[in-house]
């Protein structure tokens, strides 16, 4: 439970509902710690409780005058509570002098006429002293319940904080998709431009051999009008008649080639044409883009934000994977993620399929078929999807009907097996076959290192360490399947921890759990784990070898497949909260 609500001491509240009653106190130094300890004296300038341990701190390190006197001194002299009108009753004006037990009321001796026919109420007097030990109870209640207000406060703020940082987030990702966009347009228009150049050259082709015949033509008929004017003027009749059955032939000729060029399209331009898809993002103006506010956890309970704790799996459905009867390979479903509106995206390493499923684990749609081996998916938004292979990664986009089609393809330079999501624009993912364990890569394809992180010296083979991300706690998590070991990296400070216990065995494939804690496959389980590489549970699961798991956006469906040859499985859990750890 968060402790921020002990930073002030707990008599404020405690003396609003008792007064200044000379009752056992508690030292309050030490009840800021946690502990109970009985005060001996009293700081009559800091009107403070102390024990003999905390008496001589005070004095020497609280600046000001300390009269410092013994409780039994104190409580020697007449004290007068004051109940703030606690004792009285708000509808007689009387004070309080009996307790009614059959409606647990407090009665003046007004109200008590009224009760006079219940079968147990007492003078307050004969029965208050029963209730000394009851009301240090009810007081030890008080502070804890400030204390978990105090906590309930300090969330409050942190969630502000977080809200803040969210909204700094969301301009980042903007200016970032901003960004894409143009570079896109840019690409784009380089691109248009040199398809627009190579359509005007041929078109300029064309157009200069419609210019060279009208030019002939113009030709033609430059050297024959003279002669026609000469010989109409001045020739004989044998001379007129040959030159216009001459010019006659000629004349058709030309007529043609007019003729023919008139019915060519002379003027011409290149333009622009748009998608519909990008007509539509014009039309929506600047809705084409939403936030959406994201509330996690459970504001009444104190620690569904601030610790990290156990849950219940409950088995939803378990499904068998035989051998399908147009292939020999058994599947292997070497990468799960769920979309946000709760479906499950699978990938088959073996049978080399992309499958949807709902939340019965029914197949929907048709599922896409690959040229490379898919390794692992994540999910980018509400319709993309990215897939590691070799060597490049394959983005395909999932309509809300189930269809999925490949929209681009990016070469890497490492062969990449998981991935998960850093920011909507940079994702995680882990190699084998490279010195590099883990790097970062862009939805352009740009390809960078954690600089901040030491991996073990060693080159894993495919299969043999997988990674995840934990975006809130900036900690990178690398299994290592043959070390026993998980390897938890903050990557901003550029600390790091290797996990290792008896619960850990051959950790496999990882993913972000409730409570941004890291949930692992292990040999016959789940091992839970905090980002901090504490152990809180294991959870078996009624699979050999499990290899790849998710969990879904709400944190309460958890997906798992394993690798056993003859007994595939797929199986999805619901998520509950435990509350008494």
């Amino acid at each position: 439970m968060a402790t921020g609500g002990l930073h002030e001491s707990n008599r404020g509240n405690a003396s609003d509902f008792f007064g200044e009653c000379a009752i056992t106190q508690s030292c309050e130094p030490c009840m800021k710690a946690n502990i109970a300890k009985a005060a001996t004296v009293l700081c009559k300038d800091c009107n403070e409780y102390l024990c003999e341990t905390c008496r001589n701190p005070h004095i020497i390190y609280k600046g000001g005058k300390h009269g410092v006197v013994s409780i039994q001194d104190k409580e020697s002299s007449t004290v007068v509570v004051d109940m703030k009108g606690m004792d009285k009753c708000s509808q007689h004006g009387k004070g309080f002098e009996f307790y009614c037990e059959d409606h647990c009321k407090l009665c003046c001796t007004t109200c008590v006429i009224e009760h006079r026919k219940c079968e147990q109420w007492d003078e307050i007097a004969s029965i208050s002293g029963q209730k000394r030990a009851q009301l240090h109870g009810l007081r030890q209640s008080f502070l804890k319940l400030k204390s978990d207000a105090g906590a309930i406060v300090a969330e409050c703020k942190q969630s502000e904080k977080d809200l803040n940082a969210s909204v700094a987030d969301v301009s980042k990702d903007i200016d970032e998709m901003k960004e894409r966009m143009i570079k896109l347009f840019d690409a784009a228009k380089r691109e248009l431009l040199t398809e627009a150049n190579a359509l005007k050259s041929e078109e300029v082709k064309r157009l200069s051999i419609m210019q060279s015949v009208s030019t002939t033509v113009i030709e033609e008929i430059n050297q024959l009008f003279p002669m026609c004017s000469s010989i109409a003027d001045n020739g004989t009749p044998q001379q007129m008649f040959i030159l216009s059955k001459q010019v006659e032939e000629k004349n058709k000729m030309i007529e043609s080639k007019i003729n023919e060029q008139r019915i060519t399209q002379v003027s011409s331009t290149v333009t622009l044409a748009y998608t519909g898809e990008l007509s539509s993002i014009f039309e929506m103006g600047t809705k084409f883009m939403k936030v959406n506010l994201e509330r996690r956890g459970n504001p009444s309970s104190i620690s569904s934000l601030s610790q990290s704790r156990p849950v219940t799996l409950e088995l939803i459905v378990s499904l068998n994977l035989p051998k399908s009867e147009d292939n020999e390979d058994e599947p292997l479903l070497s990468g799960l993620d769920f979309l946000p509106d709760g479906r499950l995206v699978a990938v088959d390493n073996n049978t080399m399929k992309c499958i949807i499923l709902n939340e019965g684990l029914r197949r929907l749609g048709t599922p896409y078929t690959f040229e490379l081996f898919p390794k692992d998916v994540a999910v980018l938004s509400n319709s993309e999807i990215v897939v590691t292979c070799f060597k490049c990664l394959l983005f395909l986009s999932v309509s809300s009907d189930n269809v999925i089609s490949l929209t681009r393809k990016i070469k890497t330079s490492s062969s990449f097996w998981s991935i998960c999501c850093k920011t909507p624009t940079q994702m995680v993912v882990s190699t084998f076959d490279d010195i590099r364990k883990v790097r970062m890569i862009s939805v352009d394809g740009v390809e960078t290192d954690f600089e901040q992180v030491e991996f073990p010296k060693k080159m894993y083979k495919v299969g043999d360490s997988l990674s995840t991300y934990v975006q809130s706690k900036n900690t990178l998590v690398l299994t290592d399947q043959f070390a026993h070991t998980v390897y938890m990296y903050d990557t901003v400070k550029g600390t790091s921890r290797a996990v290792t216990n008896g619960n850990i065995q051959r950790p496999r494939g990882a993913c972000v759990g409730p409570g941004d804690t890291v949930m692992v496959c292990c040999v016959h389980s789940v091992v839970h784990l905090t980002v901090d590489g504490d152990f809180l549970c294991t959870y078996p699961v009624d699979m050999k070898f499990p290899l790849s798991i998710c969990v879904s956006r709400d944190r309460t469906r958890l997906a798992v497949s394993n690798c056993a040859d003859g007994d595939i499985k797929l199986q999805l859990y619901k998520i509950l909260p435990t509350l008494n750890n």
